[in-house]
Parts: C-alpha cells; structure tokens; sequence
C-alpha cells in the first residue's frame, strides 16, 4: 500500500499546506539529529521526506539488506572508539610504571595483550566494513533502478494535462537523472556513515560512563548541542538546497532543448542566447551554492568549537580528581578520548547527512510525480474489441495551460467502418479531438460515446490499442525499422509477424526505400528516426498504425510529409486499409478527403458545415472557400513534347538518397578533428583547477591544509594532557591552564578554517562548473552537424552527458575536496610528525602507507575500468531521455509496457558490471575502515619495543602511537570521498572531449551585405556517414536577387539537403555555392545566417514567451513592434492577442501550448523578423489550413520583395506563382520552368500537378 504523496510543488520546490501536523518532541529530536532542518518549527511538512519513505520502493530482501547493512555500520561504529580505548589502556599501563618502564617485561607483556585487542579488532572491524558496503551499495543499486523503473512508468501512465503543466520532458528528465542520483548519492554508505557516526557517539558515552562517569556527565550536554548545531544546519540551508534544485532543474532542460534541436539554434544564430539562458540559471545555482557552503562551513565549525568548549569544562573536573586520588590517570584520558572522538567523528558525517537531506528532498520530488499519478485510480469496464462507431456529443475543452476554451460545443459522429474527414483552420481544435478520443486528455463537459459507451467506462489501453493514429509529426524511436513498426505487439501469436510487417510497409508504400537499406528491415533508424527523410519517417508511421489491424484509423495530416506522388499512393493504400475499419482523417490538403463519406468542418470550436465533398463544395461556405484557394487549374489539353522540348533537362544515372537534412548516424568514425568522448582522453578532473577562480580555488586549499592541522595539534594537546596527568599534584594546573586555552584557540581556529573553505568551496565548485558547463553548451551548439552524425555523439547521449556527469565531476571542487585536503594535510603531519619524534617508526609507519596506497591505487584502477565501461556500455540513460520525449506517442499506442520492459532489459545489461563495481568499492571502504587500527597496532607494537629497550619514553611512544594512529583515521575519514573522485575522474574523460572540441572557425568576411543573388553550381555532396550515397550529384541551381524559385521532388530526393548546404551545416565535397558572386565558405557563417531565414518541415519552438521565441538571436535592436508586424504578416498576431497573456504566453516545452499550425506562423513570425535577404521554406506552410496558407503565402510574397526565397513543398498550390521551379530526382535537377511552363512540358511536375489537383 503506498504512503501519502509527498505534497511538493514540483516547479517552485515550496511546501503545501496539506498534511501538516503537530510535531512531537521525540519527532523533532529525530528531525534535528537526521539534519531535517525544521526543529524550531511548531509543525511538521510533508516535505522533505521521511528518511523511511526513502525506502517505499524496496523489496523484502532490500530491506533485509539494507537492515543488515546498517546494522553491520552500527557494529562498525561501536568498533571505531575502542582504537582509543587501547591507546588510552597503553598509555594506563605505562603511567601506572613510571620510569620502570624499561626492561620490564611485565609491562611489555600486559602493552601486547592490548595489541592482540588491536588486531582482533582490526580484523572485525574489516568484515562488518565490508559486509556492510557490499550489502548497502547492492542494495541501494537494486533500489535506485526500480526507483528509475518507476519513475519512467509513472510518466508514462500520467495524465497529459499534468505533463502540460510542468513542461514535461526537459525537468522530467532533469528530474529523473539529477534528482534520482541525488537518493542514490544519500542512501548507501552515506546513511551507513551516519548510522556509525551515531553508534560511535552513543558507544563513546557507554565506555565513558564505564571508566570514569565524572568526566562523562560533563560531556552528556555535548550530545544535544552539537545536534542543536546541525539541525539548525539543516533548518538554514534546506530552502536555499530546493531553490538550487530548481534553478539546476530549469538548466538542464534549457541544455535539452538546445542541443536537442541544434540546427534550429544554429540557423537562428541563437547559440549565443541559449549559453546566456543556461548562465542565467547557472548564476542563480552558483550563487546559492556559495550561501549553502558559507551555512554548511559556519555550523559544522561551531559544532567543533563546541566540543572544544566542553572538553576543557569535562578537564578541569577529571584532572584534579586524578590528582585528588579520586580517579586513575588512564579513566580520564580513556573517557575524555572517547567522548571527543565519538562526537568529532559524529561531526564529520556533516555532508553525509546534507547528502542524506538532498536525498529527502529529491525524493519527495519525484514521489509527487509518482503519487499524483497513482492516486487517480480508474474503475473501468474491459472491453475485448470494439466495433469503431464514435460520437461526441457537446463536447467542451479547455487545455490546462491556456485559458481560452478549445472547444465549445462540438459534436459529430461516425458508423463503424464509416470514414470521415474533420477539416478546418489551424487550432479550431481537429487534432484536440484526437487527445480526447484515445483518453490522453479529459473532457470538461459534454458526451464521447464509442460504441454506444461512455468513454470513461472504457479501459484506456483496450481503447487505445483499438486505434490506430499516424499524426502530424511522425515520431519513430531508436531502433530497427521493424521494432519501429511492431513496438513489442504480437500479431495473432502465430509467428506470421513478419508476413504482416511486409504487408503493411507494401500498403506504406515504404518497402522500397527500406529493401535499398543494406539491413532491410533491421536497419537502425536513430535517435528520432534521424536517417530517414520526413516522408520515409511518415511512412513508417503509417506501417506501424495499421500493423495492429485497428478498429478505428485516425490520420491528423498522415500524407503531409510525402510528394505528391507518394501521398497519391498512399492515399490509395490507405483508402484500402480503411475498408473494415472506422476511419477519421485530418488534413489542410483537401485532396486528401474527398473520398470521405462525410466531412465536418469545425470553426471556432464547433462543427460549422457537414457533407461529402461535393455538397460542401457546392454549399459555398468555409470549405468551398478553402478548397477554392487549393485548386490547381491544369488544362484538359496539354501539349506533348519530346525530352528535347524541355527548358531544362538532365538525365544521369540515379543514385538514390535515403537523407534529408538530418543524416545518418551509421557506425563510421568522425573526422580527425572531431572526437569521440570514447576516445582515449587524457584529462582528469585536476583540469577544473585551469578555468579561472585562482584565488577561491587557493583560498579553499589553504584553510582546508589548515585545518588539517588539527590533529597534530590535538596530539600536542594530549602531551600536555599526560604531561598534566603524570605532573605531581602541585605542578599540574599551569600543563591545565594551558591546555585549556590552546583547546579554546583550536576551537576558534578550526570554526574559522572550515567556514572559510565551504564558502570558497562553494564559491569555485560552482563557479568553475558553470563556466566548464557554459563553456560544453557554447562548444556543442557551434559544432557543425556532422558532429552528430556519429551515435557515441548523438543528441541525446550529449545532453545526458552534459546534465548528468557535470554533478559527478563538480567533487574536484566541492566540500569533498575540502575533506580530501584537510585529511590528506594531517596525514602528512601526522606522519611526518612520527618520523621526527622516531625516525624508525615513523618509518614504519611510511611503509604500512606506502603498502596501503598501492593496494588501494589498484584497486581504485580496476575501478575506474569497470565504471567507465559500465557507462559506455549503459544505454538506460538515452533510453529514458527518448521515452520522456515521446511520452505521449507512447500512451496513444498503449505500448508502456513495451518500453518499461526495454528500460528494466537495458538496466539488467550492466548488473554484472555493476557488481563488480560494488566488489572492489566495498574492498577499499573495508581496507580504510581498518586502517586506524592496522597502524596503531604497527606504532604501538614497534614503540612497546623501543621502551622496552629504554630507547623511547612512554610520553613520546604515546604521542607517536597516536599520530600514526591517527594517519589510519585519516585514510577512514577520507574514503568516502574515494568513489566519487573516481566517477569526477571518468566524468573528466567524457566532459571534456566535448571541452576540447575545436573553437568554430568563422574567419570569413563579417561585413557582407547581401544583395540576395545566388548560384549553386555543379555541386556533389554524400554525408560524411555514407560517402558511397551521393545525395547531391551535379546539382545546379540559380536565383537573381528578389527572385522566388521552388524545390519540387519525391521525398529523400535532396532537397533538404540543399537548404542544409546553404546554411553550411555541412559543406559540399565538390562544385561550389555562391552567394553575390562569393563563395559562400568565405562569408562567416554568423554573418551569414543573420542574412538567412529558415522555416522548417516540423517548426521548433523553445520554452518561452512568443516574444522570446520570434527574437531568439536577433541582435537586440528589434522591438516589440517588430514583433507586432511580423506576427501580422505570418497571419499570427489575432490567435495571439487572443491569448490571455498575448505575447508574453509561455509557449511550453516544444511549443505543445500551441497547435501544430499556430507553431508554423511563430516559426514564420520569426524568420520574417529578421528581414532576411534570403527566405528559406522547407515545407513552410504545410500546417496550415487553406485559408491561413493563403494568407501567409501572400504575406510571405510580400515579405519576399527585395529578397531571394527558395521553397521546398509538396503541396503545390503554394508555390504556383513563383518564378521558377526546379524539379529535383536523386540529386540532380530533370525539369526547370514556371508552373505554366512545366503544365505544357507534361513531365514529372504535371502529373504531380495531376495527382493534387481538386478540379479534376
């Protein structure tokens, strides 16, 4: 049974008032000791977490070895002060000697019976060590993959308009990789840590009462103060963590979209404000990270000074009573020594429990997501299959985040096995009733009746795997063309699955372009179906939504992306896929629906008209209007000519072209120049000391070094202790005075040593990282495309690897670095300490060093291997990006299961590495634990000698003892910073290779004005991934200035391409394109995308207001105005001063606040502002509606004048009046002409003409 949702903001991070109660004493005891950071608080939130909700998701034997694991940090804990307590016994036996000490083999037998104590200990405390690392990690690893497992399920089964309503998939991918590596990051040793820093304390007080109860019941008070301190640690930074959380989260889906739609940022020379949007929130987390560090610094030092504070108070009763004759010696240095360690070392799990915090706090964010979607549990009626008859009875809709109503009214209905056809402009609410029919969203009012059922008594995914839906913009996922097409469905269980897969692509018209793949139908489509064109992509879509033989077809403009001549057939296969079937249709392109038996037109949220296609044409209305402005005049008699007659003709040998301007990503090698983060980088996370920061960075070294100076001067401390302890009764309080006052500078010291490094440390870690980050992101988008070409590049692994090794990397810097220089500083010390004292034993102790250093550099190798070849080989985070991304296509195709068990298969592919990852870190966690004792056993068995001897004195072998004693603590305390400077180290090897990429050469002319005159002439070109392809093959073409030509060509025929080459993201291999006479390579490309305007086939749009999106990488000199007027011309600025906020509408995570047509005016609004020379429009009105395509296709003629357009379109009737048209096949030019010229030429574009032609 699941626990209450955790009530979390998930945008804003703030509490809600919800599920608040009064808190008990015991519960804010508890609160302050875990760091929960709300102990002067009268009530208790239901954020963060409970620490035992962290563990909601584990299975019986998780928690059962999570229990053993802790218990085992517990028996570690309890073992850790008896280091002290031997040193003390040592140091009991020896005062109780006095100067006999010497040649006594009484005493030298009694120092080695505490030896033994020594090494049994040692040997203890190594096996619970690593009984509990290994079960903690494997379970935490177990855990945190279902946790994933869950989280990605949930999304996938959320409602869309809870998706709306935090811009799904950048922070739900942030959310899932930050957020999840944060509970991972506060389970496992951290909470281990904690549970031994409290077994430690609790044990110390145990053995303190046990020797000497005087000295204890001064330093009980100890116990609450210092979790006073760290609660009020808690209660001080946890607002400031959630706001950072939220500030990281915003950032890494600016860093999503960015790199994610690369060629649209690029071609907007938006680069440069992507970076300043990624600092912005970058500064914020900076900034915080200071405050945090300054928090975290201030209170852990306050909580030494405070055990400072009161040893000197537990001293001043325990020493005069050992002189008074009430106590022995050895009782007060055993009790003062255990009390002290027990709370020092308790001190130290200050960041573990900030990390155990970060924990709560991550996952009361991601339990939100997960229990909002759980609560709403639906009771519904199984339906096996349905027979396809729809009605929608005043039907009412409104988007959750807009606040105009979508629908107001509508109603319309199809018989089973009926087609009809849903027609109107852009956002009247066609594709609207899409979301409603297939559940993904909710009605607000009115009555859908499928099959004579209340759609809300139907099962979602029995409804859903009833439709079958090809939409607009097709979404095909990595992987093979037939799991494309199949997606995990079983056709009939029969194994005729591939019968059925070849029949389908037949009715796609898609299996010629895929048998011309070498793979056929194994052949990896990529990241988005990135190598395939957008037709092929279309077709695929369509061989996937019939593959299932659904009751009900749904195509929202299924034959946008394809020639005409490809949607004729298409259409023809479609229409024969129909039969048995219901079928509803949405297309702008009319010809498209004349087949239907009934067409509704909808307008303004209502249907408006109903016919067939010749009643509504002879009505007159809406629809005999829009088809009016679509109809194609082809004259009954042509003239025939001979090949000879043509204006222009080429006839080469084909080569057939599977590109569009998105390539490839085969398994070839990138260029020389452009390397592989699998490459074998050299760097190492000691490079984030080369970025800037010198004096912060210094600043940090240096009160970290000094601080750990703190142990060698606690051994001095404890010489005056014993000097004070074996001094006769009337010499003793000046050794006492002046401990006491050095304990108190200590304690100030140490107080300013550790606030001074948080706050520097905060101050670089991040600094540094948002710079290297800045620095990645600027790199990344200025790269050209072939970059992404390669799939160890691609997209998606980019931004995985930017937004989840980055938090790994940033240890270089952070309060880990802190703990490794102030540890490493009092090794050192200590060591060198020894050998002054000793030389031989300090010696010694340089060799166990030297043994232990080496067993742990190999180990710590062998770990880095396995790590970094657990993350080449994962796949789960690309995975989980790609799911996010396509959530809704997923829930349309009830095919959650399919993906969760993909996900759960790409988990299980690296268990094995995994564990050996977890072996070897449990065998270093083990070996460091041990250490303490391992050399103080070494100190105090060679020292015994020594004294024996009459060499040493028992002070000095004390004093020696310890400080070798102490090197081995130094090595416990320091190791948990060990693995995650291993993963900084692998996350340096990946980061920067993207760090290292070369700087963009831009050096060509600056200054440029075009006039607008371009020639491309002779020009080859095959992508770099395929270079036997010839995608472009002599391919000429020509403008004068203000002249508007067309691109006309079957899809994949490179016309795309050609609009890639202009833009230079690539660069052809040979001919040559110039732009006013100058090769176009001469020109820098900033100079020349500000004088070039694309509009792409699917438009992209970026979070943000309108405004932000029109003006993405204007120079800055443009006004709202502006806006105003190119919104006017792209037939835009009425839907959006209908919108309650106007231009200042978020437009949402990919523009999904807006409908695909309204997207394509935004993305034309923004290409016009810019008052290019050059208008490139690949398909730019084909999300338009008639009416809309008419007036944006005047508004763009007018936009033209002064300037050179080049359109590519299928839909013909947009670009009938240009001056020129250029019909393209494999690469080359075979007809050129006006339209009327090409109509009498009675080739290829005329019976292209024929095909779309509505008077016919």
């Amino acid at each position: 049974m699941r626990e209450p949702p955790c009530s979390v903001n998930l945008l804003d991070g703030k509490t809600k008032e919800m599920g608040r109660r009064k808190a008990s004493w015991s519960e804010k005891l508890v609160a302050a000791l875990l760091c929960k950071g709300d102990l002067a608080e009268d009530e208790l939130d239901a954020e963060p977490c409970s620490t035992k909700n962290l563990f909601r998701f584990a299975s019986p034997w998780e928690r059962f070895f999570f229990a053993v694991g802790i218990i085992c940090a517990a028996l570690s804990g309890i073992l850790m002060p008896l280091n002290t307590v031997f040193s003390g016994m040592v140091a009991d036996v020896y005062l109780k000697a006095g100067d006999d000490a010497a040649g006594d083999e009484d005493v030298l037998d009694r120092v080695f019976v505490i030896l033994y104590l020594y090494a049994g200990t040692a040997a203890l405390q190594f096996i619970f060590s690593l009984i509990q690392q290994y079960l903690l990690l494997s379970a935490t690893n177990s855990l945190v993959n279902k946790l994933r497992r869950e989280f990605v399920s949930t999304v996938m089964r959320t409602e869309a308009a809870s998706l709306d309503a935090t811009s799904a998939a950048g922070k739900m991918s942030s959310l899932l990789n930050e957020n999840v590596d944060k509970v991972r990051n506060g389970l496992g040793e951290k909470i281990a840590l904690v549970v031994r820093g409290m077994g430690m304390f609790l044990l110390s007080i145990g053995l303190s009462f046990f020797y000497n109860w005087k000295v204890t019941l001064c330093l009980i008070p100890l116990g609450p103060a210092c979790a006073i301190v760290m609660g009020l640690m808690g209660k001080y930074s946890s607002s400031s963590l959630k706001e950072q959380m939220d500030a990281s989260t915003t950032a890494a889906a600016v860093v999503e979209e960015s790199i994610m739609n690369v060629k649209t940022v690029a071609a907007c020379n938006g680069q440069e404000d992507m970076v300043k949007r990624y600092s912005t929130f970058l500064s914020i987390s900076s900034r915080l990270g200071a405050k945090i560090g300054f928090i975290n610094g201030f209170f852990e030092g306050a909580f030494f000074f405070t055990i400072y504070l009161f040893s000197i108070a537990s001293l001043l009763i325990g020493v005069p009573d050992v002189h008074n004759g009430g106590a022995e010696a050895g009782s007060v240095i055993v009790a003062f020594g255990c009390i002290l360690l027990g709370t020092y070392y308790l001190g130290t799990v200050g960041p573990f429990m900030m990390a155990l915090l970060k924990a709560r706090i991550a996952a009361a964010l991601i339990y939100r997501i997960i229990d909002e979607a759980s609560a709403r549990e639906e009771v519904e009626e199984t339906v096996e299959k349905l027979r396809g008859a729809v009605t929608f009875e005043a039907v009412h809709f409104k988007y959750p985040t807009r606040e105009t109503p979508v629908l107001k009214g509508l109603s319309w209905k199809v018989e089973s096995r009926q087609t009809i056809a849903l027609a109107g402009h852009s956002g009247c609410g066609k594709s609207t009733t899409i979301g409603l029919l297939s559940k993904i969203y909710e009605k607000s009012r009115g009555t859908i009746l499928v099959d004579g059922k209340e759609i809300s008594t139907i099962d979602k995914n029995i409804l859903r795997r009833n439709i079958g839906v090809v939409s607009q913009e097709p979404c095909l996922f990595n992987g093979t063309i037939r799991e494309n097409i199949t997606l995990g469905r079983v056709w009939n269980g029969d194994g005729s699955e591939e019968e059925r897969i070849k029949e389908v692509t037949r009715i796609a018209q898609a299996t010629h372009f895929i048998e011309k793949h070498e793979n056929g139908l194994s052949t990896v489509v990529g990241d988005g179906g990135i190598s395939l064109s957008g037709g092929q992509k279309q077709r695929i879509a369509i061989a996937r939504a019939i593959f299932m033989d659904p009751s009900i077809l749904i195509l929202d403009e299924a034959t946008s992306a394809l020639d005409v001549q490809s949607e004729r057939k298409v259409q023809e296969a479609l229409n024969e896929a129909s039969i048995g079937r219901t079928t509803i249709m949405i297309a702008h392109r009319l010809s498209t629906l004349k087949k239907a038996d009934v067409i509704y037109v909808i307008d303004k949220g209502i249907v408006a008209e109903e016919g067939s296609h010749e009643y509504l044409i002879s009505q007159g209305g809406i629809y005999a209007r829009m088809a009016e402005k679509q109809s194609l005049c082809v004259e009954e008699e042509r003239k025939t000519k001979t090949r000879e007659d043509k204006p222009f003709n080429h006839s080469l040998d084909r080569h057939s072209s599977l590109r569009s301007l998105l390539c490839d990503r085969a398994k070839s090698p990138l260029g020389d120049d452009l390397p592989s983060p699998l490459s074998s980088s050299k760097s190492t996370f000691l490079r984030l000391y080369s970025h800037g920061h010198t004096r912060q960075i210094l600043s940090t070294v240096i009160f970290a070094a000094l601080r750990g100076l703190e142990i060698p001067y606690y051994i001095v401390l404890m010489g005056l202790l014993y000097a004070a302890l074996n001094a006769p009764p009337t010499e003793y309080w000046p050794l006492l005075i002046t401990f006491c006052v050095a304990s108190i500078l200590m304690g100030v010291a140490v107080w300013i040593t550790l606030t001074g490094a948080y706050y520097y440390s905060g101050l670089c870690s991040e600094g540094v990282m948002a710079r290297v980050r800045e620095t990645i992101l600027s790199k990344v988008i200025h790269t050209n495309a072939q970059y992404f070409d390669h799939p160890e590049t691609s997209n998606a692994t980019i931004v995985n690897d930017l937004n989840q090794h980055a938090g790994a990397l940033i240890a270089g810097l952070d309060h880990r670095m802190v703990l490794f220089v102030w540890c490493t500083s009092s090794f050192v010390t200590c060591l060198a300490f020894a050998i002054v004292a000793k030389w031989q034993i300090g010696l010694m102790g340089l060799a166990a060093s030297i043994v232990f250093f080496l067993l742990l550099v190999g180990l710590f190798y062998l770990m880095t291997i396995f790590m970094e070849k657990e993350s080449r080989t994962s796949r789960t985070a690309e995975l989980a990006m790609e799911i996010l991304e396509q959530v809704r296509t997923i829930q349309i195709m009830a095919v959650e299961g399919y993906f969760e068990r993909k996900y759960e298969n790409a988990q299980e592919e690296v268990k094995a590495l995994t564990r050996k990852v977890t072996v070897v870190q449990s065998l270093i966690y083990a070996l460091t634990q041990a250490s303490a004792f391992f050399f103080g056993l070494i100190a105090f068995a060679a020292g015994a000698e020594y004294v024996y001897e009459g060499e040493l004195s028992p002070l000095n072998l004390y004093l020696i003892g310890i400080s070798i004693e102490f090197c081995g603590c130094c090595l416990s305390f320091i190791n948990p910073t060990f693995p995650d400077l291993v993963r900084a180290n692998s996350a340096a090897r990946i980061l920067y290779t993207y760090f290292d990429l070369p700087d963009e050469i831009d050096a060509g002319e600056d200054k440029a004005e075009l006039s607008g005159e371009f020639a491309v002439t002779n020009v080859d070109f095959a992508y770099p991934t395929r270079p036997d392809h010839k995608v472009a093959n002599q391919l000429s073409i020509s403008a004068s200035s203000g002249e508007s030509i067309a691109l006309v060509g079957a899809s994949g025929c490179g016309k795309s391409t050609l609009i890639g080459l202009i833009e230079r993201f690539y660069e052809q291999s040979a001919g040559t394109i110039k732009l006013d006479g100058i090769d176009h390579r001469k020109i820098s490309m900033h100079n020349l995308r500000s004088q070039i305007a694309l509009v792409g086939q699917e438009p992209v749009l970026f979070q943000g207001s309108i405004t932000e999106n029109i003006l993405l990488g204007c120079d800055g000199d443009l006004s709202l105005d502006d806006v105003r007027a190119a919104c006017s011309m792209a037939n835009a600025s009425t839907f959006i001063e209908d919108l309650p906020e106007g231009y200042d509408t978020n437009v949402g995570s990919k523009g999904r606040s807006l409908s695909g047509g309204q997207k394509q005016r935004i993305a034309i609004a923004r290409a016009l502002v810019r008052k290019p020379k050059i208008l490139l429009l690949d398909e730019a009105t084909s999300a338009l509606d008639g009416e809309s395509e008419r007036i944006v296709q005047e508004a763009l003629g007018r936009a033209a004048e002064g300037k050179t357009s080049i359109a590519i379109a299928h839909r013909l009737s947009s670009i009938k009046d240009v001056s020129r048209i250029y019909f393209i096949e494999d690469g080359s030019v075979i007809e050129c002409g006006n339209h009327e010229e090409l109509i009498d030429l009675n080739g290829k574009y005329a019976s292209y003409v024929n095909a779309q032609s509505l008077d016919q």
